[in-house]
């Protein structure tokens, strides 16, 4: 028994804060139980060793893509087609991307993987401002939701990355590659139309669907907040890529 007097005000011991979902909690949430993973991070959020896992598995695919991808193949076409650069210089643009196609695309990985994450959770949260149930959420949570989602990606990403290794890619990019979008199977005139098929792919479809989860039961946003949220990724996500292709 304790020697302790008791409390005039009652018993004063808080409880014990939630603990956060470790990463290989996160992973096999997201595929099994993502009703019940983010709501505990809504009470626990951890989002970096979610961002951790998605950008190294990034770096490593856009490694593997680096060292076997057929730079000339994939650039002379488009080059060529561009009436602002002359014949004589394709040859000098191809073998600069050549030499230097590895670092610049790890840069470009990381830089826009983790300014993608960071924008969206920002986002989300200015949502979740106007839309929550129960008091706002915290910039933490909405983090939490974008990263943790985003790691139903991995499967796709490691489906690539074989693919790389164990044959010829030619100047394929990597959403080219596997075989789970629209665009693998559907060849169309036209890049934009083409890149707008690409986007069709069942894990970013799979991430849209988590998203609205995350935005739900992590930030506790009310439906139309979370169905905003995913629009909002959507739109991006697919614009972008639309836009920049040529």
């Amino acid at each position: 028994m304790s020697d302790q007097p008791p409390s005039l005000y009652g018993d004063q011991s808080q409880a014990p804060r939630p603990k956060a979902p470790g990463l290989m909690d996160q992973i096999a949430g997201v595929f099994t139980g993502p009703v019940e993973l983010f709501q505990r991070l809504g009470q626990a959020p951890s989002w970096g060793w979610a961002l951790g896992a998605v950008m190294g598995a990034s770096l490593v695919l856009t490694l593997v893509w680096g060292l076997k991808v057929d730079v000339d193949e994939m650039l002379r076409p488009a080059l060529e087609k561009n009436p602002q650069i002359a014949s004589s210089q394709i040859d000098a643009i191809v073998g600069f991307y050549r030499k230097f196609i590895i670092p610049l695309s790890l840069f470009s990985t990381a830089f826009f993987t983790a300014l993608f994450t960071f924008l969206t959770a920002f986002i989300y949260w200015l949502v979740g401002k106007a839309t929550a149930e129960n008091g706002p959420p915290s910039y933490r949570q909405a983090l939490s939701a974008v990263a943790v989602a985003s790691l139903v990606r991995l499967p796709s990403m490691l489906l690539v990355g074989l693919i790389c290794l164990v044959g010829s890619i030619g100047g394929h990019t990597p959403e080219k590659i596997a075989p789970t979008s629209v665009g693998y199977f559907v060849q169309v005139e036209g890049a934009k139309v083409h890149a707008l098929l690409y986007s069709l792919e069942l894990f970013f479809i799979a991430e849209a669907v988590l998203l609205f989860l995350a935005a739900r039961h992590t930030m506790r946003l009310k439906t139309s907040g979370a169905v905003a949220c995913v629009l909002i990724t959507l739109l991006l996500g697919i614009g972008l890529r639309v836009l920049g292709a040529k």
